[in-house]
């Protein structure tokens, strides 16, 4: 959702894919998804509770969390002529790996998968709710990775354990997986790099006084996805969507309201 929220703020028609219950929070969270011109086509209702998380943060803002289960979004069946409608359409679907802790979500994944355009994974690691071959699927079925410094370093330490430099950690993917074109690794408030098969290239970040770091992440992959659709190459993508993440994290919340030309333009100059 928070990703879907920054695409539209950057011009691009995202629509979560999710599920509510008949309750007062899932009610609230349509109301807000309209107020903020989010399309609820794809808002499924049905009798479990409305998702909820407990996000804590320490004493360096860094968010760590606790989720509710089961919840509403853990049972997303999109009917025959909803997956009808969306196939009709060419689009780009991104997926992380929370979302496919019920078999019924990794089906309807594994569906709309086979008729994207270009699948996104933002892996964001959730413990208890991830496993080595729920990793492996999703990384097999994508053709960009969106993951942080310690989830890269994670995930390869389960397949290989000389790995010791984020870079031969990036094109052990890319080698492991052929239909991965690129992988993006965030490193906090260090920044982030790129990797394809032939180049890469990184970003230092900038530096901000953080509020929180929720929903820098989602910021930064959506600054991302609108740069590298207008074909920019991957140095200026990734210094924008630095500067995206940055901003972000000096705003309370995930979905904060500011003037992202002006407060961009102000990291970038």
């Amino acid at each position: 959702m928070n990703v879907a929220y920054h695409l539209n703020r950057l011009g691009l028609e995202a629509k979560p894919i999710t599920a509510i219950g008949k309750d007062t929070l899932g009610k609230e969270l349509v109301e807000f998804l309209i107020s903020k011109n989010i399309s609820t086509d794809f808002v499924l209702e049905n009798a479990q509770p409305t998702g909820q998380v407990v996000v804590t943060l320490s004493k360096s803002n860094e968010a760590s969390y606790s989720i509710q289960a089961p919840a509403a979004w853990d049972f997303i069946e999109l009917n025959k002529e909803t997956l009808i409608e969306i196939a009709g359409k060419e689009y780009i679907l991104i997926f992380g790996s929370l979302a496919c802790r019920n078999s019924i979500n990794r089906d309807t994944l594994n569906r709309l998968a086979t008729k994207a355009s270009l699948k996104i994974c933002d892996i964001n690691l959730r413990s208890p709710f991830y496993n080595k071959d729920l990793v492996h699927h999703l990384f097999s079925i994508t053709d960009w990775i969106k993951i942080n410094h310690e989830e890269l370093a994670l995930i390869t330490a389960w397949y290989r354990d000389d790995l010791n430099t984020e870079e031969k950690q990036a094109r052990f993917l890319l080698n492991t997986f052929p239909d991965v074109d690129l992988v993006l690794v965030t490193r906090g408030a260090n920044g982030a790099a790129y990797y394809d098969r032939e180049t890469s290239c990184e970003h230092t970040g900038f530096k901000v006084k953080v509020a929180d770091t929720v929903g820098s992440g989602d910021s930064f992959l959506a600054m991302f996805i609108s740069k590298a659709l207008e074909g920019v190459d991957p140095v200026e993508c990734l210094k924008y969507s630095c500067a995206m993440g940055a901003v972000v994290a000096s705003h309370a919340g995930a979905t904060p309201a500011f003037d992202i030309d002006a407060e961009i333009n102000k990291l970038l100059n």
